[in-house]
C-alpha cells in the first residue's frame, strides 16, 4: 500500500483531468481521475484521502452529488472546483459540507495547500475513529497524540509503570502532567489502590505537613479531630505530588525520610506509621534550577528523579493539534448537545499556527468556549478568539535559542531579499517541491509589504544562511522547530538549490 495521499478527481473536462493528474503527481499524490461519479465503480478507493469535485458536470450539478459522495466516503473531504468564484459560491460550498473550493485554472501553491489540509483533516478523522474503536495507538490512558514525542512518552510509561521507582514529570503548565502520573498508576500493579493527587502550590505552608502526613486531634489550633493524610490514603497506590518545587523546604526532609524508610509520623503523633506508597512528582520548573535556588533539596531531587519524563509543549507536537482540537470539539458538542462535527480549513490553520503558551489546557478551553457560544456543523475561524489570530513565536521553556547577528529573530525582522530557493534538506528528508520565492517588490518606506511576505523571506534567508538546516534556522530565528516546518509547508518554500553544509 502506497504512503502517498490518494485523491479522486471528478470532472467532465478531460483536459482538466490530465492537468490535475499531472499537478497532483508533481506534488507527491496518487490520483484517480474520472469524468463522472458513476465511473468510480470498481476503483480501489479504500484509502481515499480527498475528492476534487467539479461544480458543474455537464447536465449534472455538483451540489447534488456532494451528499451521496460524503455518505459513500465518510470522513473524506470534498473540495469543489469551479470556473466562477464568488462569495456566494464559497458560502454555498461550505453550507453543503464542502471542505474548501478552488477556482480554475488551478494555482499550484493553492492546490497543494488545500490538498495538504484536506489530507490532514482526513487523517485526523480516521485517527479519531481508531481512538474510539481502540484499534490504533492515537491515545493512551487519557492522553491523546500521535506525534513521535508523545509516542516516546507512552513507551516510557509502559516501561516504568510495572516498577516501583520514583518518577519526576517535567513540562510546561497545561501539558498533562497529572494525566501521565495517572497513566503510570493505571498501568501498574497498584491500579487497584488509590491515586491521590496533591498540588503543593495550592496548600498553605502551615497546612502542608498535615495534608501530606495527617494529624492527631488537638495537634494545633483548629485540629478538632484526627485526620488521615494523603500518604495514608495512598497506601497500596500512588501519591502524586504536583508542583513539587513549591513544597516547604522544612517538609522536604520529612518526605525524604518517608521515601527512604516508608514510615512517617503525623503532626502531633508519638509513633511512626508505615505506608507502602509509590511517589510520582511533577514540576513546571527546571528542577535543577530549583536545586540551585535552594527551593528543592538536592538529595530529595535525586531520590524523586530516578526516572524523568519530559512532556513536550503542544507547539512542538507535530500533528497533535488537529487531532486534539477535533476530539475536543466532538466531546463538547456531545456534552452541550451541539451539532459540531469538524473544524474547517481556515479555523484549523489558525489553531495550528498559534503557539499555545497554555498548551493542551488552553486548547481545551478555547474549543469549549467556541462550542458554548456558537452553533453549526463546522467550527469556523470567526468563532475563535481574536488573540489566536496574532502569530506568536514562543521560545523553549528552559533554554533560549542561540542567535547570531546574521539571522534576526522574526520579532525584529526587516524586509530582506534572498536568492530563489528550491530545496532544503530537513532532518534527513526533503521538503516537497513548491514554486520558488521571489523578492519583495519594493522596500521603499512608502510601500506596505505584507507581514506574510516578510516572514516568508526571513525564513528563506535563514535557511540559506544555515545551509538548509531547518533546525538551526528555527533556533536562530527564535522560533520552535515545529513552527518553521509549518511555515515551510504553509508558504510552499522550495529548498533544492541551497548548498548543503556537508
Amino acid at each position: 500500500m502506497s504512503d502517498r495521499p490518494l485523491i479522486l478527481v471528478i470532472d467532465d473536462d478531460t483536459d482538466f483531468l490530465a492537468l490535475a493528474e499531472f499537478m497532483l503527481t508533481q506534488q507527491g499524490c496518487d490520483s484517480i481521475c474520472v469524468e463522472g461519479p458513476d465511473s468510480v465503480a470498481g476503483k480501489d478507493l479504500a484509502n481515499l484521502n480527498a475528492i476534487l469535485l467539479d461544480w458543474q458536470l455537464g447536465s449534472l450539478d455538483g451540489r447534488d452529488l456532494i451528499g451521496p459522495l460524503r455518505e459513500r466516503f465518510p470522513g473524506v473531504p470534498v473540495v469543489f472546483v469551479t470556473a466562477h468564484s464568488s462569495p456566494e459560491v464559497a458560502a454555498e460550498s461550505i453550507k453543503l459540507g464542502a471542505f474548501d473550493f478552488l477556482t480554475k485554472p488551478l494555482d499550484p501553491p493553492k492546490l497543494m495547500v488545500t490538498i495538504n489540509q484536506a489530507v490532514e483533516h482526513c487523517n485526523v478523522i480516521r485517527r479519531l475513529r481508531q481512538l474510539e474503536q481502540g484499534t490504533d495507538e492515537v491515545g493512551f490512558e487519557g492522553l491523546i497524540g500521535v506525534s513521535p514525542q508523545m509516542q516516546t512518552v507512552y513507551s516510557t510509561i509502559r516501561n516504568v509503570a510495572p516498577t516501583d521507582v520514583s518518577v519526576m514529570i517535567c513540562g510546561e503548565s497545561g501539558t498533562g502532567k497529572e494525566l501521565v502520573a495517572n497513566a503510570i498508576h493505571q498501568q501498574s500493579d497498584r491500579a487497584r489502590g488509590n491515586f491521590v493527587p496533591i498540588n503543593m502550590a495550592s496548600i498553605p505552608a502551615e497546612l502542608a505537613e498535615s495534608t501530606l502526613f495527617g494529624h492527631e486531634k488537638g495537634a494545633f489550633t483548629g485540629a478538632d479531630k484526627k485526620q488521615e493524610g494523603a500518604a495514608r490514603e495512598a497506601a497500596g497506590g500512588t501519591l502524586f505530588l504536583d508542583e513539587m518545587t513549591e513544597m516547604p523546604i522544612e517538609l522536604q526532609s520529612k518526605l525524604l525520610r518517608f521515601l527512604q524508610e516508608r514510615v512517617f509520623r503525623p503532626v502531633g503523633g508519638n509513633a511512626d506509621l508505615a505506608a507502602d506508597v509509590r511517589i510520582v512528582s511533577a514540576t513546571n520548573r527546571n528542577p535543577l534550577n530549583a536545586v540551585e535556588e535552594q527551593r528543592l533539596r538536592e538529595d530529595l531531587y535525586y531520590r524523586l528523579n530516578v526516572v524523568p519524563i519530559t512532556l513536550p509543549p503542544l507547539r512542538e507536537r507535530d500533528g497533535d493539534i488537529a487531532l486534539l482540537a477535533t476530539h475536543t470539539l466532538q466531546r463538547f458538542a456531545k456534552q452541550y448537545s451541539k451539532s459540531f462535527e469538524s473544524i474547517d480549513a481556515g479555523a484549523m490553520q489558525v489553531l495550528e499556527q498559534y503557539d499555545w503558551p497554555g498548551n493542551v489546557r488552553q486548547l481545551v478551553h478555547v474549543i469549549q468556549r467556541a462550542v458554548v457560544l456558537n452553533d453549526g456543523d463546522s467550527l469556523e475561524d470567526h468563532m475563535l478568539p481574536s488573540e489566536l489570530k496574532v502569530s506568536t513565536h514562543s521560545e523553549t521553556h528552559f533554554q533560549k535559542p542561540v542567535r547570531s547577528p546574521d539571522v534576526q529573530p522574526l520579532s525584529s525582522v526587516e524586509p530582506v531579499t534572498s536568492e530563489p530557493v528550491t530545496s532544503v534538506p530537513v532532518a534527513a528528508s526533503t521538503v516537497s517541491v513548491r514554486p520558488a520565492l521571489g523578492e519583495p517588490e519594493s522596500t521603499e518606506m512608502d510601500t506596505i509589504v505584507p507581514l506574510e511576505t516578510l516572514e516568508r523571506e526571513a525564513i528563506a534567508n535563514a535557511l540559506r544562511i544555515c545551509n538548509g538546516s531547518a533546525y538551526e534556522a528555527a533556533s536562530r530565528l527564535g522560533i520552535s522547530a515545529a513552527t518553521i516546518y509549518r511555515r515551510i509547508k504553509l508558504y510552499g518554500i522550495d529548498v533544492k538549490d541551497i548548498p548543503d553544509a556537508g
